[in-house]
């Protein structure tokens, strides 16, 4: 038997697939009876008005084919009707990503989904919900396809509350503020050119900060902090209380963008570049094995040098890092120092950028795990960075998470005018 590619399937595929489409009807069919109030409610209301209760709306998937949807012409949830596609086999609950006005469409001539059909659901509004950056699409939409049924469920629910805690905040500015704090509402791959980009037209060191709920905090009883945040070059938006603050501000945000999800994506453009590294900070050891494990997974990769976070002398470091002649220098001291010691040293460094990372060297080192997938497409990896360092990390998201709460619920009345 042969797929609609033409590839020959073996029985217990053939029968898996057949599998998945009865439960998929049924689970459509489910929904159909229990919306039958909101439907019934829509079709009445379409009379009155003397309009047809459905209309059928064109869209394209990313592979380039047409996928039509039924939604109701008025009344509420006018995008249940498309359950009835998916009852009628036209499209699946999950499958290839439609382009909808949010949808990133990927750069892949001639893009071929490995999903069977058409999705009302996928991983990419997944992760553009919470700007997650977590691998190329090819390589996720083949994950989600050979997943199971009850993946399939999970995801849509996760889907379901990222929409609740993350819908769009409005404007999608390439520049704006939180808290009075500028930052680069920016693509990880623009992030990442920036970084590697060679400065001609600057005479010193490039300062790049990463703001999250923990910064921002520091920064509201730091008014030196406050300042150095204010004036870097540039800062990239990083966590979910961000995205939530942005909401309320009105700002759409671009993709999440720290420095553990930026790394690999830097690392394989530094190696295009030419641009190399010198890694700063955390205990001792741990720079280094940090450095070989990313010259062991990126082949090419220039580090020049590496050293632990706590030195005494500030000109011995920075004397260390000029000579290394690396391009790029990450900062792992910890908020605020690693962002204070870079504002009064900047001056004084030859590197073309610097970043501060906080914990970033921990993880890729190995000394500390990185949190599971769904976690962080969640926009939860604060817990699981709880539950690994509760004591170290207590202040920080036991007490400052509610503070921060409070923040963004303060400046969402200001805006209101309350």
């Amino acid at each position: 038997m042969l797929d609609n590619n033409g590839t020959p399937q073996n029985t217990d595929t053939t029968q898996y697939h057949s599998l998945r489409s009865y439960v998929r009807r049924f689970a459509a069919a489910s929904l159909i009876v229990a919306a039958l109030p909101v439907m019934a409610i829509n079709i009445v209301w379409s009379c009155i008005l003397l309009r047809a209760p459905l209309k059928k709306g064109k869209w394209l998937d990313i592979g380039g084919d047409v996928v039509e949807l039924y939604s109701w012409r008025c009344g509420l949830l006018k995008n249940s009707a498309s359950l009835i596609n998916v009852a009628a086999g036209h499209v699946n609950f999950v499958g290839t990503p439609i382009i909808w006005e949010d949808t990133t469409v990927p750069n892949i001539r001639r893009f071929k989904s490995p999903c069977e059909r058409a999705g009302l659901f996928d991983c990419l509004q997944l992760h553009r919900l919470t700007g997650l950056v977590a691998g190329d699409t090819a390589s996720l939409l083949k994950k989600q396809d050979e997943q199971s049924l009850v993946k399939d469920c999970v995801m849509v629910m996760k889907i379901i509350v990222c929409r609740l805690l993350y819908k769009h905040g409005g404007i999608k500015h390439a520049k704006a503020a939180v808290f009075g704090i500028p930052f680069e509402n920016a693509k990880m791959a623009d992030a990442v050119s920036w970084v590697c980009d060679p400065h001609t037209d600057k005479n010193y060191c490039q300062i790049g900060y990463f703001l999250n709920a923990n910064s921002i905090n520091l920064a509201a009883n730091n008014s030196a902090l406050q300042n150095t945040l204010s004036q870097s070059n540039k800062n990239f938006v990083d966590g979910s209380g961000m995205r939530l603050a942005a909401r309320h501000a009105g700002i759409d945000l671009a993709d999440n963008i720290n420095g553990t999800d930026m790394l690999p994506v830097l690392c394989e453009k530094a190696c295009e570049t030419g641009s190399s590294f010198f890694l700063l900070g955390a205990k001792e050891g741990i720079a280094e094995k940090a450095g070989k494990a990313l010259q062991s997974q990126f082949e090419g990769l220039d580090i020049r040098g590496t050293h632990h976070g706590y030195f005494q002398s500030d000109d011995e470091i920075i004397e260390k890092i000029n000579n290394s002649g690396a391009t790029i220098l990450l900062v792992a001291l910890g908020s605020p120092r690693q962002e204070m010691w870079l504002e009064q040293n900047r001056h004084r460094l030859d590197c073309r950028c610097a970043l501060a990372v906080g914990g970033l060297l921990d993880f890729f080192s190995g000394a500390i795990p990185r949190a599971p997938l769904w976690m962080r497409e969640l926009g939860l990896e604060w817990i699981w960075r709880l539950m690994q360092e509760p004591k170290a990390k207590f202040n920080r998201y036991v007490i400052g998470n509610p503070v921060f709460l409070f923040r963004v619920y303060v400046l969402k009345q200001s805006i209101r005018g309350l």
